[in-house]
């Protein structure tokens, strides 16, 4: 969902943008999405493939990869591989372009903090997800099936961290002719283009009874996180940055409460009021500092702001319709 926002917004900054697809038939529905002159697409099926990237990343003066797995697989190196070779076929395009100047890669809050709801801890920019790289690294085989869903969420973490670190490694080891930065979000809510993306189609579990099982943690607005990214990848001060690009922590109650005001004859899943809210503290001070400076925003939109301008498709047993709500 975040990667055409970052289209959208770059080209309403002034940019043209040259975007990559795994099909033509997506590439099409991005464009019609967008409907801009300056928008292009090229097909990339396979972001490991060898030179994935040589001809994409031609005359380009900066580049954000955001493609990841989002179907979870259980295994580490399934979710590892392809996300490494990708990320390295990027710096390798780039460093064979000398027109690139700029290199955003997005990665998740999951690499520096592990959702623990109710417990206090910091974390900044030097913060690494060690609990879930520990976990991932010795949990025996038997007990796989007892985490079921949370497990694959853990190797997807520790996936993301190995990628980021590898990538810091390159940056450290070669001398290159452009800046390497990070962005870190937390779960993207608000505005669906095209596809509702993964915490879309979680609130639309709520809707059909379900409670989603991804635990209390931070939230951001999808178009601050877009924006992030974009002046991640102009802001010549920002260099060598890991941006945590989080505001406030949610939990399915308050979110099923706010779509209960909206839709009072919704049959929500009932949700628990006690549930524990992330009280951890993590440093996001950076995001909020470009969203001022490049957008003239006070800082994050938080969760009831980030709702009052969304629109979500909700699927009912047959009925489909499309629905603008506030969240509160």
């Amino acid at each position: 969902m975040v990667g055409v926002h970052i289209c959208h917004e770059a080209l309403k900054a002034g940019f043209r943008v040259r975007g990559t697809v795994r099909s033509a038939e997506k590439g099409l529905a991005v464009a019609k999405l967008l409907q801009s002159t300056d928008f292009e697409f090229v097909v990339v099926e396979d972001m490991a493939a060898g030179d994935a990237f040589a001809e994409e990343m031609k005359g380009a003066t900066a580049a954000i990869h955001t493609a990841s797995n989002h179907e979870f697989p259980g295994r580490l190196d399934d979710v590892r591989a392809p996300l490494l070779r990708g990320s390295m076929n990027i710096l390798e395009a780039a460093l064979a372009n000398p027109t690139v100047k700029r290199v955003v890669f997005t990665s998740t809050a999951g690499t520096g903090v592990q959702p623990g709801p109710g417990v206090m801890f910091h974390t900044d920019l030097d913060t690494w997800n060690r609990k879930a790289f520990g976990l991932v690294r010795t949990l025996p085989v038997q007990r796989l099936a007892e985490l079921g869903f949370e497990w694959k969420t853990e190797v997807y973490r520790v996936a993301k961290l190995e990628v980021e670190r590898a990538v810091w490694d390159f940056a450290q080891g070669n001398k290159l002719p452009f800046t390497v930065n990070f962005v870190c979000p937390g779960q993207n809510f608000g505005h669906a283009m095209g596809s509702v993306g993964v915490s879309g189609t979680q609130v639309l579990m709520l809707l059909d009874g379900k409670i989603p099982l991804v635990p209390s943690f931070y939230m951001i607005d999808v178009v601050d996180d877009a924006r992030i990214h974009v002046a991640a990848a102009l802001d010549t001060t920002v260099t060598d940055e890991r941006i945590f690009a989080c505001n406030e922590p949610f939990t399915w109650h308050r979110v099923a409460q706010i779509i209960q005001k909206l839709l009072p004859d919704a049959e929500l899943a009932p949700t628990d009021p006690s549930e524990p809210s992330d009280i951890s503290t993590i440093d996001n001070r950076l995001g909020a500092y470009l969203l001022a400076k490049w957008w003239h925003q006070p800082g994050y939109k938080g969760l009831e702001q980030t709702k009052q301008t969304s629109k979500v498709r909700i699927w009912k047993s047959t009925e489909v319709q499309s629905i603008k709500y506030n969240y509160h």
